[in-house]
């Protein structure tokens, strides 16, 4: 893949917890650890997918301990370009210029889209590709998987 990514962190998650090799969001995180996909991160959606990876009820499924999980995401970052974004905007008043478009919690993946012109996004959070389809190209697990890893 010639483009640079973004991945969700419900991605990543889910990549982890399946134990089916053919299924998207598990060949997108064998992909990124192989170093086939181009993505990039920030240091804040790094700390998200750790963070996310050792909720206990996620951990539970898993079973990584946290030195695991660590190691998991040192050997991701191996292959990742890292980007830090400028912090979002933060909106003063509604339906000012300033405010914001996307959900809340997810300021931190538009900056770094925003600092990546034409980097695409993988998710499968439907309000985060809502808000983000007009001016970038977003990709299902499913989609991402059918087109740009077989």
């Amino acid at each position: 893949m010639k483009r640079w990514a973004v991945v969700d962190t419900n991605v990543v998650v889910s990549g982890v917890l399946t134990a089916r090799s053919w299924s998207p969001p598990q060949k997108i995180v064998d992909t990124m650890l192989s170093g086939a996909l181009r993505f990039l991160v920030s240091e804040e959606l790094v700390f998200e997918y750790r963070r996310a990876l050792l909720y206990p009820h996620v951990a539970t499924r898993h079973g990584l301990s946290e030195t695991e999980v660590d190691s998991f995401l040192k050997d991701m970052l191996l292959n990742a370009a890292i980007r830090e974004a400028p912090a979002p905007a933060v909106a003063t008043q509604p339906g000012t210029e300033e405010s914001q478009s996307e959900p809340p919690g997810d300021e931190h993946i538009v900056a770094l889209l925003k600092a990546q012109p034409g980097a695409m996004l993988i998710t499968g959070d439907h309000r985060l590709a809502e808000a983000v389809s007009e001016w970038c190209q977003v990709l299902s697990p499913a989609e991402c998987a059918a087109t740009l890893l077989d």
